[in-house]
This record gives structure tokens, C-alpha cells and sequence, in this order.
């Protein structure tokens, strides 16, 4: 809830100093020595709000509370998404992490390892979180995905390596990308099995092997999806998707560290409790 607040006044902060146009970005660009022009992705990019950001209700962040501030109605909950079909301990770690918990929240934080156990969140819960800001630059070897938590950074290799023999086991992977049209495609192996797939609480193990595909809807929307593919825990792959709004050039990523503002706020878990 805290972080939230903290990601709409940093969105107002900056729609203050700019006019109300977001500077639309030209959706290709060439780079050069290349043989053709690649999908212009970078920027700063946040969740679609259905409710506009402007300075005046971007302290609706927490938008489960917006309902009567400064007349702004809530965004309407998310349509319900169908579960994936998984293995029997997964459905039991899943079925655990929803208890009490309503069809829209996040899983319990207590049994969650970021909040439980100060760990990083994983690759796709950053990229599916409905507060987290991320910050996509393009280079013609590799792509870089920035966040603000913890100083999370995710490399993805754009120079036709593969993926390593030997087998890894990070927190965030190893990632390679093509180009197919005006759509960025990443593969994702070698993660470790100590974070979720989701905010929601989908577990996943050491097989995880997840394809990443993003793209611009328009000059100020962008497109993720990622299809989970993790034989030990799914009985077949997943598939969601999640719209990102352009942020204006004058937004600002600030250092953000969780377990430090857990423990400051009184509110860290035990990591025991997520044994």
C-alpha cells in the first residue's frame, strides 16, 4: 500500500513539471549499423491506471481506497483470470498463500518470500506487479530492464549467445531476445526456485523457463505478456498479459530498499514464518 502511494506521488512530482502531453515517442527507430529499424520500446513505463494520473488524483495510487477522493471512482476489479492447472504441491502452496485473502488482493505477505525472508522479487513478479515501475533501455547487444527495489536490474542479451551449458540457479536468470517485427521476444532459464511467478502467490520451482513478449500498442502503451512454462509445478504452459503506460521524460526512479522500510515501519515478517 506504502509503495504505492510512493509510486503516484513520484508520477504527480513529475507530471508537475511537464505539460500535460506525455511527448509521445516515435514507435521505431534505426540503430545504427543495423540492417533494419528495430521497435522503439525504451522509456519509463508503469501499470495502466484506469483511472487517469494527473497531479490532482495521482494520490489515488492506492487505488482500492480511491472510491470518493477528490470524486475519482475506482478502477473496476480485473476481470477473473482462469488458474493455471497445477502439480498437487503447487495447488497446496498456492491454496495456502490465498487464505483470507479476496479474489483481487496479493497472497499473504507472511508466507510471501520477499516480505517473509527479505528476498528479491522474481523477474516476472516484478514485470506483473500492479505498483512496480521499471525503466526499459535498448542497446544493440543487450536490453536492460531497471527498477527501483532493491536495484534490480535484468540483462537481456541481444547478440545471438545462447543460454549457458551449465546450469544455473539466480534469482533473475539468464535471458536472451530477438526482435520479431515490432515485438522484443525473451527467453528466460537458470532461475532459482525461492520467489513466486506473481504477486497472486503462483509458485514455481528450478525448472521455470518463461518467453517474454513486448511490444507498443501506441505511442504511449506498452504490451507484456509471458507464457510460464515450469514441467515440475504446471501441467502445461500459462499465459498473462499486462498493459504499461508511458511515464512523462521528466520521471525519476528512486532507490526503494524493502526489507530496510520493513523493518522501519514495524511491519517485517519473520523469515521462519515462510518455512
Amino acid at each position: 500500500m506504502r509503495n504505492g502511494l510512493l509510486a503516484s506521488i513520484r508520477v504527480a512530482l513529475a507530471l508537475l513539471a511537464v505539460s500535460p502531453a506525455m511527448h509521445a515517442q516515435t514507435p521505431a527507430k534505426p540503430v545504427p549499423g543495423a540492417a533494419i529499424a528495430i521497435p522503439d520500446l525504451s522509456g519509463n513505463w508503469e501499470p495502466h491506471r484506469q483511472v487517469p494520473v494527473t497531479p490532482e488524483t495521482a494520490l489515488c495510487g492506492i487505488r482500492f481506497v480511491c472510491n470518493g477522493l477528490l470524486g475519482v471512482t475506482a478502477a473496476p476489479p480485473r476481470e477473473k483470470l482462469e488458474e493455471p492447472d497445477m502439480l498437487p504441491w503447487a495447488e497446496e502452496k498456492y491454496k495456502a498463500a490465498r487464505v483470507g485473502r479476496g479474489p483481487n488482493d496479493f497472497g499473504r505477505q507472511d508466507l510471501d518470500p520477499t516480505f517473509a525472508g527479505c528476498m528479491p522479487q522474481g523477474p516476472t513478479d516484478l514485470m506483473l506487479d500492479e505498483f512496480r515501475a521499471f525503466e526499459l533501455r535498448q542497446f544493440p547487444d543487450e536490453v536492460l530492464l531497471l527498477f527501483d527495489r532493491d536495484h534490480l536490474v535484468r540483462r537481456i542479451y541481444m547478440d545471438g549467445r545462447g543460454h549457458p551449458d551449465s546450469q544455473l540457479s539466480t534469482w533473475m536468470g539468464h535471458s536472451i531476445g530477438k526482435y520479431d517485427g515490432d515485438t522484443l521476444v525473451v527467453e528466460t532459464v537458470g532461475l532459482n526456485d525461492k520467489t513466486r511467478v506473481d504477486r497472486a502467490g503462483h509458485p514455481h520451482s528450478d525448472a521455470l523457463r518463461f518467453v517474454e513478449r513486448i511490444r507498443r500498442l501506441s505511442p504511449n502503451s506498452l504490451q507484456y505478456e509471458v507464457t510460464i512454462d515450469d514441467p515440475k509445478t504446471y501441467k502445461k504452459p500459462w499465459t498473462r498479459k499486462i498493459v504499461q503506460d508511458l511515464l512523462p521524460p521528466s520521471f525519476q526512479m528512486f532507490e526503494e530498499v524493502l526489507c530496510e522500510e520493513l523493518l522501519g515501519m514495524g511491519t517485517h515478517y519473520s523469515a521462519k514464518s515462510n518455512k
